[in-house]
C-alpha cells in the first residue's frame, strides 16, 4: 500500500459540484407569489457541463411590471407545466450539489416555500451567494448587481431577468471567483462561505516565512498604483511607499525587502496615486527619521524630477514654510477610483480617507453636489476638520497637486464656487475630464 498525499484545497474545489440557479417569479411574497421561470447550470471540474430551464404556469396573473422586467407574458406560460409537474426534474438536476445564486437569500427560501406547499422536504444543500462573495472580495464596490458584474468581468449576459441567462452569467461569475480563491492560495474550503478579510482583490499579505523572491515577483507584475507597507513586531510600521510601479520603485523596494527585518509586508492597490498618497500620509510620521527622509527623497526624485526637493529640509523648516498652493488654487480634487465607473473626491484642505467620497457619475450626481455643498459650507465657516499631515510630506503633496494641475494630468481640481454659482459649467468640466481620463486600471479582472 502507498500513502496518498492529502488533496489540496484547490483540488477539493475542482472536485466540487455546483448547481447555479435563478428564479423569475410573480413577486417576492412567498405565500402568494409563484415561480414563472427557473434556469439552472451545473458546474463540475470547474466547467459548465449541463443547463436546464423551465417556463412555469403560475396559475395566477403575472403583474405588468414583472412582464416588462422579464419579457415573460401570460401567453408565454399558457401551455407551460405547473411547478408540481417538473419539481422532481428540478430536484434531480440540483442533486446534492452546492446551490449557487446571485441572491441566495431570495432564491433558496422562495424555492423552499414551494417545496413546503407541495408537501416535500426542504433543500438541505449548502449554498453560496455570488452577490455576498462580491461584497467580500471587492469591498469598495458600490454596485454589485449581476448586470454590472457581468460588464466588469466581460461575461456575456444578453437577457437580464431571464432565468437561464441570469444563471449562466452567475455561473461564469462563480468560476471567476473560484479561480481567484485558487490563485490566492485558499487555505480552507470553508473560506468559500466566509471569505471576509482573507481574499480581497485589492490587497495581499506576506509573512516573513514567505520567499523574498515570490514577493519581488508579485511586485514586478503589478501595474496598478498602490501602497506597500512593512510591519515589524507588534505591528510597528518600518517602511511604507506609495507606488506607481516604475522600475526604480521596484528596485528601491527590493532593497528594503532584503535590508529590513520585517514580520509582514502588505501590498494594497488603490488605483489613483493620490489615494495611495492619502493613505500613506497616515503612516509617514510613524517611520524612523532616516527611513522617512530616504522615502521622501525618493518621492521627489521619482514623481517630481524637475522640481528638486528643498535642500536640507527639516521638520522645523517645513513647518515654517509658507503655503505652496496659492489662494484660488482650488478646493476639491476628483480622480478615477480603482473600481470601474467609480470616482473619488477629496477636499484639498482635508486630504484624509475619512474626508473623501466615492461616487458614481452621473447616477450619484445629486449625492456629489450635496457632498460639495456640505464641505464648502464647513470651509466657509472654518469648521472643516483639520487634518494633520507631516510638514515635510505636506510640501511634497502640495507641490505634486500644483504640478498636476499645471500639467493637466489625471486630477480634476476645482473651486467650491463653481458648482454653487455655475453648476452647468461644473458639470461640463467634470464630464470633459471623465471623457479625457478613462479608468485604465482593469480592476477587478486584474487584481493582486
Amino acid at each position: 500500500m502507498t500513502n496518498k498525499e492529502p488533496a489540496s484545497v484547490s483540488d477539493e474545489i475542482q472536485n466540487m459540484s455546483f448547481c447555479v440557479f435563478d428564479l423569475e417569479t410573480t413577486g417576492g411574497n412567498h405565500k402568494n407569489d409563484k415561480i414563472i421561470e427557473i434556469g439552472m447550470v451545473r458546474i463540475e471540474n470547474l466547467k459548465v457541463v449541463k443547463e436546464a430551464s423551465y417556463l412555469i404556469q403560475p396559475e395566477i396573473h403575472i403583474p405588468e411590471f414583472i412582464q416588462k422586467l422579464t419579457s415573460i407574458t401570460p401567453d408565454d406560460v399558457a401551455d407551460s407545466p405547473k411547478i408540481e409537474d417538473v419539481v422532481e426534474e428540478i430536484l434531480e438536476f440540483m442533486g446534492d450539489s452546492i446551490l449557487v445564486a446571485h441572491n441566495t437569500s431570495f432564491d433558496v427560501p422562495f424555492f423552499n416555500s414551494v417545496l413546503r406547499r407541495l408537501k416535500k422536504p426542504e433543500l438541505t444543500n449548502r449554498s453560496l451567494c455570488t452577490n455576498l462573495m462580491t461584497k467580500y472580495l471587492i469591498p469598495n464596490l458600490m454596485n454589485s448587481n449581476l448586470n454590472y458584474m457581468s460588464k466588469i468581468f466581460d461575461i456575456q449576459h444578453r437577457k437580464a431577468h431571464r432565468a437561464l441567462d441570469d444563471a449562466s452569467a452567475t455561473a461564469e461569475l462563480l468560476l471567476n471567483y473560484l479561480q481567484i480563491f485558487i490563485d490566492k492560495n485558499i487555505q480552507k474550503v470553508n473560506h468559500l462561505y466566509y471569505p471576509r478579510n482573507r481574499y480581497e482583490l485589492d490587497r495581499i499579505h506576506f509573512k516573513n516565512d514567505e520567499s523574498k523572491e515570490v514577493i519581488k515577483k508579485k511586485l514586478a507584475s503589478m501595474r496598478t498604483p498602490g501602497l506597500i507597507t512593512f510591519k515589524g513586531e507588534n505591528g510597528v510600521i518600518l517602511f511604507a511607499l506609495p507606488l506607481r510601479n516604475s522600475t526604480k520603485e521596484k528596485e528601491f523596494i527590493s532593497e528594503q525587502i532584503d535590508k529590513i527585518d520585517w514580520e509582514m509586508i502588505t501590498i494594497r492597490v488603490y488605483g489613483p496615486f493620490l489615494e495611495s498618497l492619502v493613505h500613506f500620509s497616515n503612516l509617514f510620521s510613524k517611520l524612523d527619521t532616516p527611513i522617512r527622509m530616504d522615502v521622501l527623497k525618493f518621492l521627489w526624485e521619482e514623481h517630481l524630477p524637475s522640481l528638486k526637493m528643498p535642500a536640507k529640509i527639516t521638520d522645523e523648516d517645513a513647518a515654517s514654510t509658507g503655503p505652496i498652493l496659492e489662494r484660488g488654487f482650488g478646493d476639491f480634487v476628483i480622480t478615477n477610483h480603482l473600481v470601474p465607473e467609480q470616482m473619488i473626491i477629496f477636499p484639498i484642505s482635508a486630504l484624509h480617507q475619512k474626508s473623501g467620497l466615492i461616487f458614481r457619475y452621473p447616477s450619484h450626481r445629486k449625492k456629489l453636489i450635496q457632498y460639495i455643498n456640505s464641505k464648502s459650507s464647513r470651509m466657509t465657516n472654518n469648521k472643516l476638520k483639520k487634518i494633520h499631515i507631516h510638514p515635510t510630506l505636506k510640501i511634497f503633496i502640495d507641490t505634486y497637486l500644483k504640478n498636476s494641475k499645471d500639467n493637466k494630468s489625471d486630477l480634476f481640481i476645482f473651486s467650491k464656487n463653481i458648482p454653487q454659482k455655475n453648476p452647468d459649467q461644473f458639470v461640463s468640466e467634470l464630464e470633459d475630464f471623465l471623457a479625457n481620463n478613462p479608468n485604465t486600471y482593469n480592476y477587478p479582472k486584474e487584481y493582486i
